[in-house]
């Protein structure tokens, strides 16, 4: 008869085991083969709470204990206990997705939406280059029905669910616009789009939504469209920008800013000894022309960089709100399940100004975004921003 070891035992021993493993390679160094010893009743002391909740489960709990869910909530609370926001357990699902989503691709078919006072789902924002845009889904549209089901009350989580799922399934969506009912069928899954550009006037607009792998190429290649027009000023828009991708985020700066080496690198990630885990470099090529950053209060983590550098490198003001201050690089550590830890490594050091993190970035103008709309024209940021860049502007 096959009899389970206590989870907290099993902790236990593979600390001890680790520990002792690791004692023994290093045995030569003087005294410390005795100190891992003497630690090791501290480490069985730390895990004894564990090993009686186990048991107490094991011996008394009336429903049937899922050995699965049970390790996979285990992770999820090992990681919250360090009471940080910014790191978290994956599962192997959830990290498949990571994964995915930093390349650019997506699940679902890219809207935002909220319940509305009759219990349906209503469409608040549409993704550029998404299945919904292209099944004609607008801001205001009420989806009622999936796969000719209503919901209601009852099934509103179920329908609601719908709206993701992998990657090539499909789903038929009947949406009510101005009383009149349209069923679509719509294929979940895209690649995303990081980069846009518009002309205004003489002034270039580049929107950068998030730093995807694709993002550098994105960009540089709206750089050099506004370029080899010959315009007079550039507005780069990286409000609502909340990636956590520092690497990209650098490669797309570089665009904007010239070259510097380790001797005054662009950016630094630095522990919590104040010792550097990661320098940024930046290569030869910049662009001279007058250049303003929007940014607001969802401006977060990578955007935050990118905005902050492009001020410290001399080469933009700052225009909106104050950003959220989120400064911490995280890394992927994968697990032999094929999840993973998102764990916080270190603070983010931008090139000339102090720490951004918890305090945000202060802007150069501070503006406010008086009606959300796409049209530049009457995004009053964007055209505070042109007061800044290019005072005679030529209307569009």
């Amino acid at each position: 008869m096959n009899k389970k070891i206590p989870l907290g035992i099993a902790i236990g021993l593979l600390c001890i085991a680790i520990t002792v493993s690791c004692a023994v390679t290093v045995s030569v160094v003087s005294g410390r083969y005795n100190n891992v010893l003497g630690a090791l009743p501290e480490k069985i002391e730390k895990y004894k709470i564990i090993d009686e909740l186990d048991k107490i489960i094991n011996n008394n709990y009336y429903g049937k204990k899922d050995e699965d869910s049970f390790e996979l909530a285990f992770a999820h609370g090992y990681i919250a206990g360090l009471g940080d926001n910014y790191s978290r357990f994956l599962s192997a699902d959830e990290y498949s997705d990571y994964i995915a989503q930093t390349q650019g691709e997506m699940s679902g078919i890219g809207i935002e939406y909220q319940k509305n006072k009759k219990g349906y789902i209503e469409v608040t924002d549409v993704y550029d280059d998404s299945p919904a845009q292209s099944a004609g889904l607008a801001v205001g549209d009420v989806i009622i029905a999936f796969d000719g089901i209503m919901i209601d009350a009852n099934n509103y989580n179920d329908m609601e669910a719908k709206l993701s799922g992998d990657k090539l399934t499909s789903v038929n969506i009947t949406y009510r616009r101005a009383k009149k009912d349209t069923t679509v069928n719509i294929v979940k899954g895209y690649e995303a789009k990081s980069v846009s550009s518009k002309i205004y006037g003489n002034v270039g607009y580049i929107k950068i939504s998030d730093f995807y792998a694709s993002t550098p190429e994105q960009a540089q290649a709206a750089v050099d469209k506004i370029v080899s027009s010959g315009l007079k000023a550039v507005v780069l828009d990286v409000r609502n920008n909340a990636s956590t991708n520092f690497d990209v985020c650098m490669q797309v700066l570089d665009i904007f800013v010239p070259i510097n080496d380790t001797s005054s690198p662009a950016a630094t990630i630095v522990d919590s000894e104040g010792k550097t885990v990661t320098q940024y470099t930046t290569e030869a090529g910049e662009i001279n022309l007058p250049t303003a950053v929007l940014i607001n209060g969802n401006t977060a983590a990578a955007a935050e960089l990118f905005a902050c550098n492009m001020r410290d490198f001399g080469k933009a003001e700052l225009v909106g709100n104050t950003t959220k201050g989120i400064g911490l690089k995280r890394d992927v550590f994968r697990l032999s399940d094929g999840s993973a830890v998102l764990l916080a490594v270190g603070e983010v050091k931008p090139y000339r100004s102090e720490s951004f993190h918890s305090v945000g970035l202060t802007p150069d103008l501070e503006s406010e975004l008086k009606t959300k709309t796409k049209q530049l024209a009457s995004d009053s940021q964007f055209l505070d921003a042109l007061t800044l860049v290019s005072p005679s502007v030529d209307e569009p």
